[in-house]
Order: structure tokens, then C-alpha cells, then sequence
């Protein structure tokens, strides 16, 4: 069976000239920001506020090189993660996709359709599942399948690896080295930083932020770090209520009980890019030094750091010796063959997303009776 591996993230602008329109596709996705009134109103609100937005992250972007590192960083780490895929003795072909920039996911699909391709195995570079992420990403894949007739081709999708042991492992090599840039005889403290989402999304199920919270313990426990630690997010955008506290607001505040060294860990990043190059080196640097926090040190992104990739490899490898995806996005537990059948998962009552409703996820198979669900199912709540 011919295989191919489709390997998907954020995407960036590559220059000032693609900054208005990689806006305008973030902000026009009803993923990331869901509003009322059909497309026309999400059309008209992407046209107002990139053209807002614009020059001022053109301007940031300016600081940090011109453009984002993150499509060819991307590259880097999709051919690592083909090589070890098939130097585990697996044939596939590779594919790359960007939710916002080229190249796009549809245009990758077109080539897996060009190759024959008869199955493929999604991968998006998020450790975390949400709905504004890999669920956005995996939604386009099921709109671009049925754009171009290919919604009956067998897919996996691959939700998420927080808890995978190499990533753990890679990501606290990396802090662990961050620390050590720490002048001796200092404590400081571990501030990890994720990415932010609004409250509603995590009040109707969305499972992100359980499982940064479960990526900062299990590191800290693999560091064997006993020092004082916290979680923040950032890249706040509009009005709405987001998960807190952000992250300038906690630098002041552990300026303000006293921590002068602070070692600042992006935590559902895998490659640089304006969050870490601006955000993170630049504006909140200033917030630190500016209320009194004398060495800020970040640890480096993901990048292609060797158990990082082997992660990777493992979770396509994994994929590759399933039929189909059998694990929930929200609890990731196994599933059996009805559970595609389902509305939502019968473990933890996650409505499933939309593009876990393609045909393409349900190839023919031997029709298998739904497995009831354990009483325990029937008292676990809605909360993220």
C-alpha cells in the first residue's frame, strides 16, 4: 500500500509582503475564531484586522530578520522525521502542508494524489491538541480531501503527544541546559509559557489546557527539578476572556516576590518563530529587566533535537501499524472499530471534532457492535 506521511504546521511569513495575507487566513479560520453570521462576517472581520494588524507585525517581524524560521525549520524537522521512518524499514512518501502559508495543505494533497497515494498518516506539529491547532489543521485536510474528490482515501490522524517520553526527554535536556546557564549559587525559577487560548474554548471541551499542565509536571518530575515553578500563557489577541495568567503579568509578579533569576521554557513550541524570537527574546526580556528580574534565560526550542525526533518518528511509526486512528484527542485512550461510528468518545465524553467524520477516517472494515461504556463514563463531567 502506497503511504504517504503528511507533516503539518502554523506556517509564516517569509518576507513583509506575505505578512497581511498569512493574517488574513489566521484570522478568517471559524477554528480559531469562531464567529456568528456565516463567512461573509468572518470574511469582512480577517480583511479589517490584518489590514489593522499589518504594519505593526511587520515591524516585529523586522526585529527578528524579516520573516518567520519556522516553514523552513519545519522542513528540517519533516526530513528527519522521513528519515528515521525509513530507516525503521517503512516505505513512505513525504508531504508537507502549512495552515496559512504555502505551501498549503491543499497543494500537498494534490501531490499525494498525483504519487497514488492509497493511504496517508497526518502528523501536525502540536504537541497539545486543540480546537485553534491540529484541529484546525486536520479540519482543512478533511475540506481539502472532499474538495478534491479524495474524502474515501483511508487517513490517520495523529492528535497529539504530550505525554510521549522522548518528548519529555528532549524538552527537559533543553531546560535542563537553560538552567545551567544560571550563574551558581542563584535559584531560579522555571517559568513555562504556552501558547494562549480562550477560556471558552477550554469551557466547551477543548483538552489543551489539561495537557500543557500534564507536559510541565511530567517534565519537571523527569528534571528531578525541586525548585519553585509555574505555567503562563501568551500571544493574547482581542477582548476576550483568555487562559491567565500571561506571561508578562506573571514575570512582574515573581519580580515582585523577590526571584532574580528566571529561566523562561516555551512549552507547546517546537521551532522559533515571532512567539519566541519577539515575544518571548525581546518584549518580555524588557518586562523582566524593567521590574527587576536580573537574568532572564529562555531555553531554546525543539528544534530537530534527537529525542524530539525520535519522538515523531515514534508517533508515525506507531500510525503506520494501525488501520485507522484508535485514541480520543482529549483522553487519547485506545478505541475499538465502533468508536468511529460514535458522536463521542465513550471514555471521557469528548464530542469527537469535525474532521474525525470523514469517510476517509472510516476505510471498509468488519462491522464490530458497539462496546457499552464503563458506569464510571456516565460520571465524568464536561470539564477541561
Amino acid at each position: 500500500m502506497k503511504t504517504a506521511l503528511f507533516i503539518i504546521n502554523f506556517g509564516g511569513p517569509q518576507h513583509a509582503g506575505e505578512v497581511e495575507s498569512f493574517l488574513y487566513e489566521l484570522f478568517r479560520d471559524n477554528d480559531v475564531i469562531p464567529l456568528p453570521g456565516g463567512s461573509w462576517v468572518q470574511e469582512f472581520f480577517a480583511t479589517r484586522v490584518s489590514r489593522r494588524r499589518a504594519p505593526k507585525t511587520i515591524a516585529q517581524y523586522e526585529l527578528i530578520g524579516g520573516g518567520s524560521p519556522l516553514v523552513p525549520m519545519t522542513y528540517r524537522q519533516a526530513e528527519a522525521v522521513h528519515a528515521a521512518v525509513t530507516a525503521a524499514g517503512h516505505d513512505v512518501s513525504l508531504h508537507i502542508g502549512m495552515r496559512y502559508t504555502a505551501p498549503t495543505i491543499e497543494t500537498a494533497l494534490e501531490e499525494i494524489r498525483s504519487l497514488g497515494a492509497e493511504r496517508i498518516v497526518c502528523l501536525a506539529l502540536y504537541p497539545h491538541f486543540s480546537f485553534a491547532t491540529t484541529g484546525s489543521s486536520y479540519n482543512e485536510v478533511a475540506r481539502a480531501l472532499k474538495k478534491l474528490q479524495m474524502d474515501r482515501l483511508p487517513v490517520s490522524f495523529i492528535p497529539a503527544w504530550h505525554d510521549d517520553p522522548a518528548y519529555l526527554e528532549a524538552m527537559a535536556d533543553l531546560v535542563k541546559g537553560a538552567l545551567e546557564r544560571v550563574p551558581e549559587g542563584i535559584e531560579p525559577h522555571l517559568l513555562f509559557t504556552a501558547h494562549g487560548l480562550p477560556v471558552s474554548f477550554i469551557k466547551r471541551g477543548d483538552p489543551y489546557q489539561a495537557q500543557v499542565q500534564q507536559t510541565v509536571r511530567d517534565v519537571v518530575k523527569v528534571i528531578g527539578y525541586t525548585g519553585s515553578h509555574s505555567l503562563a500563557y501568551q500571544s493574547r489577541v482581542g477582548p476576550e476572556r483568555w487562559l491567565s495568567p500571561s506571561t508578562d503579568a506573571e514575570l512582574e509578579r515573581l519580580a515582585q516576590e523577590g526571584h532574580k533569576a528566571v529561566v523562561v521554557v516555551p512549552v507547546s513550541f517546537v521551532g522559533d518563530h515571532i512567539e519566541t524570537l519577539f515575544e518571548l527574546d525581546i518584549e518580555y526580556r524588557e518586562v523582566a529587566e524593567h521590574a527587576g528580574i536580573e537574568h532572564y534565560v529562555r531555553a531554546p526550542a525543539l528544534d530537530v533535537h534527537p529525542r524530539f525526533i525520535d519522538c515523531l518518528a515514534g508517533q508515525v511509526t506507531k500510525a503506520l501499524g494501525e488501520a485507522r486512528t484508535r485514541a480520543c484527542v482529549r483522553c487519547l485512550l485506545p478505541k475499538d472499530d465502533a468508536y468511529h461510528a460514535l458522536r463521542s468518545c465513550p471514555d471521557c465524553r469528548f464530542k469527537k471534532p469535525a474532521y474525525l467524520g470523514v469517510q476517509a477516517q472510516c476505510p471498509p472494515a468488519e462491522p464490530t457492535p458497539p462496546a457499552p461504556a464503563p458506569d464510571a463514563a456516565e460520571r465524568v463531567t464536561e470539564e477541561a
